[in-house]
């Protein structure tokens, strides 16, 4: 570990663990949040998230779990229509092989999740809060390339409002193909 005071703050900062999208899907996605959000609201690409807050400090036990779990073969996922939740347009995830992925990271980092990572998420790709709804992608299947781990960020306090990504990408995993 080192002695410099950033960079402990950076290990202890949180990590997000999100679906890599596949490019055609990614490029959609993005193309539709970036034409209606501000940049100053697009914290991050568009996404599927896994975990929401796991331990900065883990992150060599988390990689290695990773990487471990990342031999099986891609998942295939299928995406539902666009539903409205609060404010947020989703398109629900359906994929048992990625509801079991995910099971089986909370049984190994059991004591190391935050509160709201320890109930099985309810998979989707956030689309905006955009008050018009999103055209429907395409349904799928799509086969999920990989695993994404980001370093989280909170935005700077009292200075400019955006002054970067929030997401710092860390380390990727590719399934199996």
């Amino acid at each position: 570990p080192s002695d410099n005071p950033a960079d402990r703050a950076a290990g202890a900062a949180p990590l997000v663990l999100t679906l890599a999208l596949p490019p055609a899907l990614q490029a959609r996605a993005d193309a539709w949040r970036s034409a209606r959000t501000p940049a100053a609201a697009r914290r991050a690409p568009a996404h599927v998230t896994l975990f929401r807050h796991l331990p900065g400090l883990a992150l060599p036990a988390l990689v290695g779990d990773l990487r471990t779990l990342a031999a099986m073969p891609a998942p295939r996922m299928r995406l539902q229509p666009p539903e409205r939740w609060d404010r947020l347009w989703v398109a629900r995830v359906d994929c048992p092989e990625l509801d079991r992925l995910g099971a089986e990271l909370r049984e190994r980092w059991h004591g190391l999740l935050a509160p709201g990572d320890i109930a099985q998420p309810r998979l989707h790709l956030a689309l905006g809060a955009q008050p018009v709804a999103p055209p429907p992608l395409l349904e799928g299947p799509w086969a999920v390339p990989g695993l994404l781990l980001w370093r989280h960020r909170a935005p700077a306090r009292g200075g400019a409002e955006h002054d970067g990504a929030f997401w710092t990408p860390l380390v990727a995993c590719a399934f199996h193909r």
